[in-house]
């Protein structure tokens, strides 16, 4: 299937067993954080690797709130240009209060060969490669995964949505939606959704950077609501890693009539209360292609939490006696 986000399939192929998808190609983390900088490694298509350092390339940096108990976040937009192009590094990071080195961080690198400028960039024509790194999520210190039993997980899912009308100019814009992830430990299986709880929705919470800050009147006339990202259930590995292939796009309206995809991550080493994992974290992709022509992708990142770290809902007051 051809479509407009071909070269950020490829990358995104390369990426999930550079970055930390696979069982056997993980000793080499994509990222670094003392606290205060953070370094970021990223492993091109081209075979090359892409460094970043929020010390010498930070373009952009603000705080934001992670859902973690007892941790701190910031992001930040780094860039490098050449007379070649623009390269950017967009990162989310969350820390624990008391060790700064305990975290986690995802995001990702964007490769515009070509620009020259820094504004208003189109994720359209750029190569993305995503990455998800964190201590727990460090392979050589694989989580003691039960036997039996399983486990539901709930999180966010975020990226970059495309979209292109036969003839027309591919679209691009930011999405983001809720996961769940089934851990089915005896069969040593998971698998997810995105868009099953809630709709996939646009939102420049993190790329309006790249963006801008208004939408164009194609992203309204194409939005993402109501498609549905299913992941078959892929087999966890020794070390915690999951890895598929298996990706189907659903929409109650559009007809599909192809969908590819892969998606791949990694469970926390450390247990919850009742011994499985707090959370896992990953990266995935799905392209799809609709019978009149129209043909689309999802580019995204996510982090799923356990059901005893999720925010709990406020509680109503106790209404007063009559």
């Amino acid at each position: 299937m051809e479509i407009a986000a071909r070269p950020a399939c490829l990358a995104l192929m390369l990426a999930l067993g550079a970055c930390s998808s696979g069982e056997e190609r993980t000793s080499i983390r994509p990222t670094s954080f003392d606290g205060e900088v953070l370094r970021i490694a990223v492993a091109r298509a081209d075979g090359g690797t892409e460094r970043f350092s929020s010390l010498r390339d930070e373009w952009h940096s603000w705080s934001w709130f992670p859902f973690m108990p007892n941790h701190s976040g910031r992001r930040w937009t780094m860039g490098k240009t050449d007379r070649d192009g623009v390269s950017l590094a967009y990162a989310l990071v969350s820390w624990d209060n008391d060790d700064p080195t305990d975290y986690l961080s995802a995001g990702f690198w964007m490769r515009f060969d070509g620009a020259g400028t820094t504004w208003r960039l189109n994720p359209a024509n750029a190569e993305i490669v995503p990455f998800i790194d964190g201590p727990e999520l460090d392979a050589r210190f694989p989580p003691e995964l039960p036997v039996s039993g399983t486990a539901a997980y709930v999180g966010s899912a975020g990226g970059v949505y495309r979209y292109r009308q036969p003839g027309a100019e591919p679209l691009a814009e930011e999405f983001t939606a809720t996961i769940t992830l089934q851990a089915d430990f005896a069969a040593g299986t998971v698998a997810g959704c995105i868009g099953c709880v809630g709709d996939i929705t646009l939102e420049r919470e993190h790329l309006y950077a790249i963006l801008g800050w208004r939408r164009g009147d194609a992203a309204a006339e194409h939005p993402p609501t109501s498609y549905e990202i299913r992941f078959a259930p892929a087999a966890i590995g020794a070390t915690g890693g999951f890895e598929g292939t298996a990706v189907g796009v659903t929409h109650p309206d559009r007809a599909i009539v192809g969908s590819d995809g892969s998606w791949s991550g990694r469970f926390s080493s450390r247990p919850a209360g009742d011994g499985t994992p707090r959370l896992a974290a990953g990266h995935a992709r799905a392209a799809f292609a609709e019978a009149e022509g129209g043909e689309g992708s999802f580019d995204s990142i996510f982090t799923v939490l356990h059901p005893t770290l999720l925010p709990q809902p406020p509680q109503d007051e106790p209404r007063p006696e009559p």
